[in-house]
């Protein structure tokens, strides 16, 4: 079985709490599974690892009476079928949510840009920042609550820059939030995986995508986009950690769109880094705070 079927449907199922069904365009990530994971059990978490992972056949070895003159036989049960590449996703998935981990995110290209942070999903609690040439912005979450501002850049300020915003001044949003946003809209396969790698699965179910296993070990998925001004085809690897986690997701998009009254294409890379898994995450408010209204 190559395609996300009807049991992984099911599995993603109590992964991300019912769940029914992406610059260039990436495809669609999901967001509702965030929602529920306080409301599932460690129990759960594990029934659903063991049974989609593992299955529920393990094969047995059975001595039997044999007949005079005749030695003794054994009788094994059958072997089950090992985990398809669809299934292994779901233990990944199951495996890589509701810890927290530290993370880096990097786009190529001349105006790529490489964003690092930290989250702790139980917590929603953690930061990331992406340096830009005039400042490095930066995104914390505390408790649920977002701060966004800028630090100083990482190098000299470019000759054509002015002096920009009062570095160190954060803007505190109302609400609260369970993801970090610097990423994008949180809607796209890739940007699943903040702030919870398990969300990728989600997404890449909705996209139907075809999902394989690669000689060595990896997984490889792969589904296309049509819309009325363009189209696009994704290709991903994802490889795991040796606790079966999330360790890397490498995108590369192709595309191509009419949205301009002609016909641009483009190819993006991208990869995401994930590691650390367990690690605390702790984030200080900062000091220069203004409201935000929105």
């Amino acid at each position: 079985m190559n395609n996300i079927d009807d049991r992984l449907a099911h599995g993603l199922h109590d992964i991300v709490d019912d769940a029914t069904d992406s610059v260039p365009p990436v495809g669609a990530l999901i967001e509702r599974g965030r929602r529920a994971r306080r409301r599932r059990t460690t129990a759960l978490v594990g029934s659903t690892c063991a049974l989609l992972a593992l299955g529920v056949g393990t094969a047995l070895t059975v001595p039997t009476n044999s007949p005079a003159g005749r030695s003794d036989v054994t009788t094994q049960a059958a072997q089950p079928e090992p985990a398809s590449p669809a299934m292994r996703l779901v233990s990944a998935a199951t495996a890589s949510e509701n810890i927290s981990y530290r993370m880096r995110l990097t786009h190529s290209g001349p105006d790529g840009l490489t964003y690092e942070g930290a989250f702790d999903p139980r917590t929603d609690t953690g930061y990331v920042r992406v340096p830009k040439d005039d400042s490095v912005m930066t995104e914390l979450l505390i408790n649920g609550t977002r701060y966004q501002g800028g630090e100083p850049p990482l190098g000299p300020l470019p000759a054509d820059k002015g002096p920009g915003e009062t570095y160190g001044r954060y803007g505190q949003y109302p609400g609260t939030y369970d993801r970090l946003s610097l990423y994008g809209d949180g809607d796209d396969v890739l940007g699943s995986a903040e702030p919870d790698p398990a969300a990728l699965f989600a997404a890449l179910k909705r996209q139907n995508a075809t999902v394989t296993e690669k000689p060595d070990g990896s997984l490889h998925f792969t589904y296309a986009e049509t819309g009325r001004d363009g189209s696009s085809s994704t290709a991903g690897d994802v490889t795991l950690d040796r606790d079966g986690r999330i360790a890397t997701v490498a995108l590369t998009v192709t595309w191509q769109s009419t949205v301009k009254g002609r016909l641009d294409t483009g190819t993006v890379n991208s990869t995401l880094e994930v590691f650390d898994y367990g690690t605390p995450v702790t984030v200080e408010r900062p000091t220069d705070v203004v409201m935000i209204k929105e």
